[in-house]
């Protein structure tokens, strides 16, 4: 089996000579090439095989946000790191759509040996380095039509903290970007189990609207098929509702992860569904819920890996579909978005697959942090439903 491969590129020879000696204890296990310009870095990357390169943002001639979306769209198999000392605002919309992991100047030898080797895991046990192709080209998630004009008002001179906490915790791209950048070193130290609410409190209104900006103007007009649309959009209710029912299943110690991957959890069927109409070749099957072969689900939890989003969100949304056996002591957030999520099953805002599982969810509802609530779950789970569904309509409720 050949050794992984990974690229460096900067235009500083004493930054390139730094990380060739700091990494020189990583040769018995990596091939590495150092190179000082997006041009040969391209070239390089068109004649041999690439598990990792790791930019520079800041280059002259093509920089490294020019250079990393050229990887994205011509070697999407390839995980993207940014290392870059700058995080002013324009910035951060570059490397909130140029990278998979971002990394500040100067980072040890440590931290970056530790980011590349959790790069070069592939998530999918059947379809690795096919979820690796499809997830790693994936620079924005889709956002509903209807969803555009909240996004736009969000961009707004006179949009306020309100405005942005409510259009995160409804929106699964942002969602996403926003804890990719805030679990990566690039924004400095955050809580561990940090909400999307306090996320948006600590990064501020100009930088929440400089990543939805981003995402934005990556989307292009939609031109899904009705069955697509439809598709679509029963999955982005039907997680909004699920996120919104997490207030009452996890607990105050879970809820910010359990939202969050509530959100999040059908991620994989929104950029393989959305995706599919600008690929040529490319096939979903919405039976087999897969495209090109691919589960949907392994696609977004190889792009949660890609992200660097918490352990327990990934693992919550990769068991989605898993049936839960909670220790006594708690639920966690598996089993908390597992419970969520077969509640929801019951309602207007049910998903398109996994049915309801009546058996499993009655278990559920027996564990002692939901028996001891004096919570009707049902008419809970209705009144998310009707949450979401206000959401998703075209006029603010």
């Amino acid at each position: 089996m050949s050794k992984p491969h990974a690229l460096f590129v900067d235009d500083e020879p004493r930054i390139l000579d730094g990380l060739r000696r700091s990494l020189r204890g990583k040769r018995g296990d990596w091939d590495m090439d150092f190179v000082s310009e997006g041009a040969e870095a391209l070239e390089l990357l068109g004649q041999s095989r690439y598990d990792v390169i790791v930019s520079d943002m800041r280059m002259p001639g093509m920089d490294g946000a020019e250079l990393l979306t050229n990887v994205s769209r011509r070697h999407p198999e390839v995980a993207r790191v940014v290392l870059s000392g700058h995080i002013e605002p324009e910035a951060t919309v570059q490397v909130a759509v140029a990278g998979h992991r971002f990394l500040t100047k100067p980072s040890d030898a440590e931290t970056l040996t530790a980011v590349i080797e959790q790069l070069l895991v592939l998530t999918s046990r059947d379809h690795p380095h096919e979820a690796r192709q499809i997830a790693g080209g994936v620079r924005a998630i889709p956002t509903l039509p209807e969803h555009t004009d909240r996004i736009v008002a969000l961009l707004a001179p006179e949009a306020n903290l309100a405005d942005a906490v409510r259009t995160a915790m409804h929106d699964v791209g942002l969602t996403a970007k926003l804890l990719q950048l805030s679990n990566s070193r690039f924004f400095g130290a955050q809580p561990r189990n940090a909400s999307v609410e306090s996320i948006v409190n600590a990064m501020g209104v100009p930088m929440v609207q400089a990543v939805a900006g981003a995402g934005h103007a990556l989307r292009p007009e939609s031109t899904w098929s009705p069955t697509i649309e439809e598709h679509l959009r029963a999955a982005w209710r039907h997680a909004v509702a699920t996120a919104c029912l997490m207030d009452l299943v996890a607990s105050p110690a879970n809820r910010p992860q359990a939202q969050a991957a509530a959100l999040l959890q059908d991620v994989g069927r929104l950029v393989c569904l959305a995706g599919v109409a600008d690929e040529a070749g490319s096939h979903v099957d919405l039976h087999a819920q897969t495209r090109d072969g691919v589960p949907f689900r392994d696609v977004g939890v190889e792009l949660l890996h890609l992200w660097g989003l918490p352990t327990p969100i990934i693992t919550a949304v990769a068991r989605r579909d898993t049936p839960q056996t909670p220790e006594p002591s708690g639920l966690g957030v598996a089993a908390a978005v597992r419970a969520a999520h077969l509640l929801i099953q019951g309602t207007r805002a049910a998903g398109p697959d996994d049915g309801t599982h009546e058996q499993e969810l009655k278990q559920l509802l027996a564990h002692p942090q939901l028996q001891v609530q004096a919570v009707d779950w049902f008419e809970a789970a209705d009144e998310a439903s009707r949450r979401a569904d206000s959401w998703n309509s075209r006029v603010q409720p």
